[in-house]
């Protein structure tokens, strides 16, 4: 086997976040795995940076001291509200964003979790995960791997990898995953097609300097740039460390074709000509809106980047991929531990798709909502989006790639043009100046999205609906609601426990299905007198006591049924089920919906059912 592989149950293909997680996650089962990464160190180019309170929620699900420690690595909260538009660092800023300034609104988004929205550099996030993935002993991470193909059967699948120093593997494991990003192999392998528009071509540049003397106080973590030279985004990130991002609508333009002479040339123009400056890396991207078509082929899942690309727009995207990684842990966790048929994998698919459908289409909203800002310099991302294809298509694809590159590098500069009138001291300018500023504030839900941070629901698979409306302030996108609406993550509750003080979220059984009541002396009798049966074994009790002894109801108005109702949670703190009614009333209701969200489940004492004989798949080679 070679190489520091054990075997394992899992294979999963990629090392970002979302394989990292869940690898850890499996591991907090017993379950081992292998990680093979085709990188030999951890990402050095931060292309994602916003990390969601529910992600941190996630990760502790694996070790508290882990989440505590990815969350030590984003600054305090006062550095990263301002959002800030301007020509250059220099001149005077065009208008602002504070998402902070709202305390009413800070105040409350404090209450629903542990954890709160947080800044960190994928350069800074992944160094952290794979430091926790070293230590864990059920993981074994393979750098420099790349998968050459793979075989499936009824009962498991074979892996062949090959290393960097010219060795090469073969795995057997029970499943495979990929993780492997936006471009992934594993997905190109299996013929599962991505559905969905490119929006734009991005580039972009990691770089080093101090800006201390140029930036405003306090430092804007984005500053949205509009120069006849450049229109794009500036990123702070930690130890005067910034990403500088804008589009490009050909390959052939000079932003892709010498990315190293490019940004030598307009980074002074952002900073200062004065400013020195250290280019660290560049990278570039196409911006998606893409599912994939499905998420599942018999023993191999898709997982993050792999299933969905989303616009960078509201940083849904590494935050959905961990959320993929709980969705699909536990329930692969069933599985493998012989609580659960394989059936249970296939509503991942059907929970995750909606969700993702959900954030992507927020993402695609923020995207085009800038053109409200931008529209009155002509430059929109509707235009955007039409030349790119333009390029693409012919005649103009099929143009010499020197004229094509530079007549693209022309039409950007020439959409640049009105720019300039930013700058000027005249009663046209004060206007336009004014017409952006007034756009501005409608900005606040690419910035601010707790609604769905928090919020979002799975509206089948395994949940009992009650077929109302979830409950939602607003749109559901900047204010989250906490409710107990079946599909919706568990409140955050803070709870009496053993002489503690627990989130009610850390009560929620790993394997189990958890009732949480108030009234425990009526629900213990009602479930010591109740047959229950076969999906009884998949049940744990948990009493919600309030850690208020001033507000004893408290956790009663947050379960939102009362004093004598209950709620049924799922292991990944989804609810499944809720009630109104006491328990003698609810009892032969609780008994339908386990016996209906237990029908891919066998009971504690019955034998894990014996395969049949493997029917093995084609070999899968990826490119």
């Amino acid at each position: 086997m070679g190489h520091g592989e054990q075997a394992a149950r899992v294979v999963i293909v990629g090392a970002g976040a979302t394989g990292c997680t869940l690898a850890l996650l499996l591991a907090s089962y017993g379950i081992r795995s292998i990680l093979l990464e085709r990188r030999k160190s951890a990402m050095q180019h931060p292309a994602a940076h916003v990390v969601n309170g529910r992600s941190f929620e996630i990760w502790s699900g694996y070790s508290h001291d882990m989440a505590q420690d990815l969350a030590a690595l984003c600054p305090p909260m006062e550095d990263i509200g301002e959002i800030r538009w301007c020509t250059s660092l220099a001149e005077t800023s065009l208008g602002g964003l504070n998402v902070l300034g709202d305390q009413r609104r800070v105040d409350e988004v404090l209450t629903h979790s542990h954890y709160h929205i947080a800044h960190i550099g994928q350069h800074q996030l992944m160094p952290a995960l794979w430091t926790w993935v070293e230590k864990e002993p059920l993981i074994s991470l393979v750098k420099g791997a790349n998968v050459r193909a793979f075989t499936s059967s009824n009962v498991g699948v074979t892996v062949k990898v090959d290393h960097q120093d010219g060795s090469a593997s073969t795995l057997e494991a029970d499943w495979l995953v990929g993780a492997d990003g936006a471009n992934s192999a594993v997905r190109e392998a299996l013929g599962i097609e991505l559905k969905g528009p490119v929006l734009a071509h991005m580039a972009s540049v990691f770089f080093r300097a101090n800006l201390d003397a140029i930036l405003p106080k306090p430092y804007p973590l984005l500053t949205w740039l509009y120069n006849p030279d450049f229109c794009g985004v500036l990123i702070k990130h930690a130890d005067d460390h910034y990403i500088l991002m804008g589009p490009f609508v050909c390959r052939d333009q000079q932003m892709v074709r010498d990315p190293q002479a490019y940004w030598s040339r307009i980074i002074p123009t952002v900073i200062g000509e004065q400013t020195p400056f250290e280019i660290k890396t560049q990278g570039n991207w196409s911006m998606t809106a893409q599912q994939a078509s499905r998420y599942r082929d018999g023993r191999a899942l898709l997982a993050g980047d792999a299933a969905h690309r989303f616009p960078h727009t509201g940083g849904f995207g590494l935050n959905g991929g961990v959320q993929d990684a709980q969705n699909i842990a536990w329930k692969l966790a069933a599985v493998l531990e012989g609580r659960a048929r394989d059936t249970l994998l296939d509503t991942y698919e059907v929970e995750r798709k909606a969700v993702i459908q959900l954030f992507l289409e927020q993402s695609v909203s923020n995207h085009f909502k800038l053109d409200e800002v931008t529209t009155h310099l002509n430059i929109t991302n509707r235009n955007l989006m039409g030349v790119t294809r333009a390029f693409e298509s012919a005649p103009l694809k099929w143009l010499p790639k020197r004229l094509k590159g530079g007549l693209a590098d022309g039409m950007m500069k020439l959409a640049f043009s009105k720019t300039k009138l930013l700058s000027r001291k005249t009663k046209q300018a004060d206007k336009l100046r004014q017409k952006i500023a007034d756009a501005i504030p409608g900005q606040i839900e690419h910035f601010v999205s707790t609604g769905l941070e928090f919020g979002y629901a799975y509206k089948a698979g395994l949940v009992i609906p009650e077929g109302s409306q979830q409950p939602k302030i607003g749109a559901g996108v900047t204010d989250y609601k906490p409710t107990t609406w079946p599909g919706a993550r568990l409140p955050h509750v803070p709870v009496h426990h053993e002489g503690q003080t627990k989130p009610l979220l850390d009560l929620v059984d790993k394997r189990k299905f958890t009732l949480i009541v108030h009234d425990a002396g009526a629900w213990t009798q009602a479930l010591s007198q109740s047959t229950g049966g076969q999906a009884r074994h998949h049940l744990e009790l948990v009493v919600a006591q309030s850690s208020l002894a001033s507000d004893p109801q408290w956790p009663v108005r947050q379960l939102e049924v009362g004093q004598h109702g209950a709620v049924l949670v799922r292991p990944d703190g989804h609810v499944a089920w809720r009630t109104h009614q006491h328990a003698a009333a609810s009892i032969e209701a609780l008994d339908k919906a386990m016996v209906s969200l237990t029908t891919c489940f066998v009971a504690d004492e019955c034998p894990v059912p014996r395969p049949r004989p493997p029917r093995q798949s084609p070999e899968r080679r990826t490119a």
